[in-house]
């Protein structure tokens, strides 16, 4: 039986990559950092990351990540709120 999680909660997983890297604002990450991200989910997760604008998509080199500041008070707040 398979469980999909929704956009929303891929969207977090992308976002939680960030978080525990400890990636500041502006700062990149490439894609085999995302490996705990399930294939499956990933693409529908960054999707909704780049839409909810934590992310976005390096223009010269799209394997590679980089979160935006909507994102780091995203990533921040959804660690005060687990921890």
């Amino acid at each position: 039986m398979s469980f999909a999680i929704s956009d929303d909660d891929a969207g977090r997983q992308i976002l939680d990559v960030f978080m525990q890297h400890r990636i500041p604002v502006s700062g990149m990450l490439p894609r085999n950092y995302f490996f705990t991200v399930r294939d499956g989910d990933f693409q529908r997760g960054l999707n909704k990351a780049v839409a909810n604008d934590w992310v976005t998509i390096d223009r010269r080199n799209r394997y590679r990540y980089q979160l935006t500041a909507t994102g780091y008070a995203a990533g921040r707040s959804m660690e005060t709120t687990t921890a």
